[in-house]
């Protein structure tokens, strides 16, 4: 999917987060968004999410030469970040199901193909709520880095992983097609080294 930022400008209470914002993300880009905490960085990616409206300015989402509408992008996207989550109430193949009732995790014939790939041991009656935060971002990203959506949206991916998580999540997104897009909000500096475009966000 490609995505054109076309001056876009985001404030709260009249303040201004940043403001005439220009960039184009070309289909199959991984590319980091960076810049001080507190530049607007969240702010950028939950609008390329749709999650959050701008103030002034559009993005533009088009896919194989077709314009998808900000109201339909939803069914396009994965966006993960420590803030959002999954239904907690839920165990890990109740998610599953769930998730394959919605056309997600396609390639997946069955709950035990997924959870090998997520490379820890859950165990499956356990409800989500009673994970830790490193366990519940593992589930996150392997909801989205699994799945066949175009546009993958990080913000700060890395967040509650310790050392062997970073490695699993690094090595799933290597894997990641190379059509998909991926934009990661970040200041860390592997997930820079995994980007090979970059914008820069400054107050």
């Amino acid at each position: 999917m490609e995505l054109s930022i076309q001056k876009l400008t985001k404030a709260y209470n009249q303040r201004e987060v940043f403001s005439n914002l220009n960039f184009t993300i070309p289909s199959g880009q991984r590319m980091a968004i960076t810049g001080p905490n507190g530049s607007g960085k969240s702010t950028l990616i939950k609008i390329l999410s749709g999650g959050l409206l701008p103030t002034a300015g559009k993005v533009v989402y088009t896919l194989a030469g077709e314009s998808i509408s900000e109201e339909q992008i939803y069914r396009y996207v994965h966006f993960v970040a420590p803030y959002n989550t999954v239904i907690e109430e839920l165990n890990l193949p109740e998610l599953f199901q769930l998730h394959q009732r919605l056309g997600l995790l396609r390639s997946f014939q069955s709950y035990r193909q997924w959870v090998d790939r997520l490379a820890y041991t859950f165990d499956p009656e356990r409800q989500i709520k009673a994970f830790s935060s490193g366990m519940k971002q593992r589930v996150k990203l392997g909801l989205a880095l699994l799945d066949d959506r175009p546009l993958i949206l990080l913000d700060e991916p890395g967040s509650n992983l310790d050392q062997a998580g970073k490695d699993w999540m690094f090595s799933l997104m290597e894997q990641v097609a190379p059509d998909q897009t991926i934009v990661i909000a970040t200041n860390d500096a592997e997930e820079k080294d995994f980007c090979s475009e970059f914008v820069s966000v400054q107050q």
